[in-house]
């Protein structure tokens, strides 16, 4: 019960602070979750292999590299 309402919260908080942040910039926050949650999780103690931390790292790195506009800045260069 206690952790249903945590996640209630949790995600009605972040439905809230949404509507005041742009897109880009709430999936960049969202790309940290995995991250905090691998946190979390190694001081409560769980162990964490090179394996799966490296999941991780190409999972946060995929979301990065997929909000970069590199495309967009070359396509504004040469407008044709």
């Amino acid at each position: 019960m206690g952790l249903g309402g945590l996640s209630a919260a949790i995600y009605t908080a972040m439905n809230w602070a949404q509507q005041t942040v742009s897109p880009t910039r709430a999936t960049v926050i969202y790309a940290g979750e995995p991250v905090w949650a691998g946190l979390v999780g190694w001081l409560a103690g769980e162990a964490l292999p090179a394996r799966a931390l490296a999941g991780a790292g190409l999972v946060v790195l995929g979301v990065l590299v997929s909000e970069m506009r590199l495309g967009k800045k070359a396509a504004d260069k040469n407008p044709g």
